[in-house]
């Protein structure tokens, strides 16, 4: 989710400062001209990693990248900035004057920062907030001609009079014999979804026909980008084109987008929305069930469950079945899929219809629908469904998941002792553990023995640094528990927490690009911590939840937190387990 960017006083006064000494030696047009130049450097090099955002301008003048060279001459850099700003600081100070100077070469070039990423590595921490700084620059802009440009932009097409600019910086990369030569200047899906991205931050009534058509582009992550841009008000005509987008839509991360969507649409309908439209709506979507991967059935159950309708019922009976896919794709997203789904669907199942048919048994219920469904009335607000219980737990919490990763805080203080507080799993009379990592060790035996054959598990820990121990999956078993307890002894506590680093592991971000269907190979996650993050390039809560909640938004990971210290210690590992489904304890 992208927040609001703002630029801080010193650097205000130093872009100011530097605009007014040089207005008196270049014309505004020769000074875009140099923004745009040096923006576009600044990019490139960006792209190709010869520099990190945080770093400081070196010193000696022929070591630094050629950005800075280009914004030098607009009065940008001083000498005295050398050694003492870093990249992002002369970035800001760039943006903040396209900004106040806007033309379309400039508005051009931050929509190319707003896309950094987009086609890479989306969920790096630098490239999420070089997008954020181009995407507020753009919507501070009231430039009509620049929302023309962002608007053409959103819908495919390239302004010619930009495209010698774009080609000239490819000639360049190719003279520097650089491989991706042509991904230095963005013109591909990533500026459709930065585009997308402001049109529907802006939520003008002119946009939304852009935004609906890209529903249907051929490109997933265009359609993915428009679904997510879509704001209220809706109309009745926007409604019914997300659904039949909806019911077309097989990509696994996609769907999940528009499902969402129509949740959003129907919780806050349009006036002339009537009730037997928005039924029409529920049932359009659910006969995309079992089509597209078991996260995006398991946000159609959230969809029937706040707005009940008879005609899901057939659907979610098949959802008892997981062993249903229809197509390769389908079949690869399913074959690990969450016994969530199925202890989800058969507890609706129960709410909606009063049976009490073991949930477990699809042609039972098959054979309770062909009987009974003329008889059956679905009440328009269902009650609370208990969820199934589990005989497996961590620290006391339900294991639910099939596919579970275990990230264990191995920092130094885990050598202290436990705090003792609360339940364990596990016979009371075993030795009190001595150290906290030792407590840790114990819980996880105990969890593992108790899971059942057809689950998985992997280990990973986190000191200064993230480790995976089991990069394949393992299967629980006498043998496996020997084999583990070795592993676990060789754990020791050492050096600080570096809880994104964990994280970023544990969620599989590396690599992880916008709409890519390769999501984490697990469903729950239990992170077990004694304390707030030490290490790290990110070690706020509210940066480390955002990124945590852009890795999960479609992978629908569980995440359990076990809080092992004393004090507060524990309120960002809280605010974990609570804003992604999962139970935190203090142990």
């Amino acid at each position: 989710m992208l927040s609001r960017t703002t630029i801080p006083l010193f650097l205000f006064l130093c872009a100011t400062a530097s605009i007014q000494g040089q207005s008196k030696d270049l014309s505004v047009a020769e000074l875009q001209r140099v923004v745009t130049a040096s923006l576009r450097a600044f990019i490139d090099d960006y792209v190709q990693r010869d520099l990190g955002p945080r770093g400081l301008l070196r010193e000696e003048s022929r070591l630094q990248p050629r950005y800075v060279r280009e914004a030098a001459r607009g009065g940008f850099v001083g000498d005295r900035d050398l050694g003492r700003l870093t990249h992002l600081d002369v970035l800001q100070k760039l943006v903040f004057y396209g900004e106040r100077h806007p033309s379309v070469e400039v508005a051009d070039v931050l929509l190319d920062l707003a896309a950094v990423g987009v086609e890479g590595e989306f969920l790096d921490r630098q490239s999420r907030e070089l997008r954020e700084i181009g995407h507020w620059a753009l919507m501070r802009v009231p430039d009509q001609s620049v929302w023309f440009l962002i608007l053409r932009a959103a819908a495919g097409e390239r302004v010619p009079l930009l495209d010698e600019a774009r080609e000239a910086a490819r000639r360049r990369r190719a003279r520097l014999g650089r491989a991706g030569a042509d991904e230095a200047v963005s013109v591909g899906p990533a500026r459709r979804v930065a585009a997308l991205r402001l049109l529907g931050q802006r939520g003008l009534p002119v946009f939304r026909s852009t935004l609906e058509a890209s529903l249907l582009d051929p490109d997933p992550r265009v359609r993915l980008a428009a679904a997510e841009s879509m704001r209220p008000p809706w109309k009745v005509s926007a409604v019914r084109r997300v659904a039949d987008a909806a019911r077309n839509e097989r990509h696994p991360v996609v769907s999940q987008a528009m499902v969402r969507l129509l949740y959003a649409m129907v919780k806050r309908p349009p006036r002339a929305l009537t009730g037997a439209q928005r039924e029409a709506v529920v049932a359009s979507a659910m006969t995309l069930f079992g089509k597209a991967g078991w996260r995006t059935d398991m946000d159609l159950v959230d969809l029937v469950e706040a707005f009940p309708s008879k005609a899901a019922i057939p659907a979610l009976i098949e959802a008892l079945d997981l062993d249903r896919p229809t197509d390769q794709l389908v079949a690869a997203v399913n074959r690990r899929a969450s016994p969530l789904l199925r202890q989800r669907a058969g507890s609706l199942l129960r709410s909606m219809t009063g049976a009490l048919v073991p949930i477990e048994d699809a042609q039972a219920w098959r054979d309770f629908w062909a009987a009974e469904q003329d008889n059956i009335q679905v009440p328009a607000q269902l009650r609370e469904a208990d969820p199934s219980g589990t005989r497996v737990e961590f620290f006391g919490v339900p294991v639910t998941g099939a596919s579970i990763a275990f990230l264990i805080d191995t920092s130094g203080s885990m050598e202290n002792p436990p705090a003792g507080t609360g339940p364990v799993t596990g016979v009371r009379r075993v030795r009190r553990a001595r150290t906290r990592l030792d407590a840790a060790k114990e819980q996880l035996v105990l969890a593992t023995q108790a899971m059942d054959e057809a689950s998985q598990f992997y280990l990973l820990t986190f000191a200064d640094s993230a480790r995976t121990w089991t990069v394949k999956p393992i299967r629980p078993g006498s043998r496996v528990t020997r084999g583990l307890t070795g592993l676990l002894s060789r754990l020791n506590a050492f050096g600080g927490t570096n809880l994104y680093a964990g994280l970023f592991a544990a969620l599989e971000m590396e690599g992880r690009t916008f709409g890519d269907a390769a999501l984490p190979k697990i469903d729950e996650l239990f992170v077990l911590s004694d304390g707030e993050p030490t290490s790290g390039p990110a070690r706020d809560a509210d940066t480390l939840c955002e990124l945590v909640a852009e890795a999960n938004k479609y992978a629908k990971v569980r995440i359990n937190a076990v809080f092992t210290g004393v004090g507060d210690g524990g309120a960002l590992l809280k605010r974990l387990a609570e804003e992604n489904g999962g139970v935190y304890v203090q142990r």
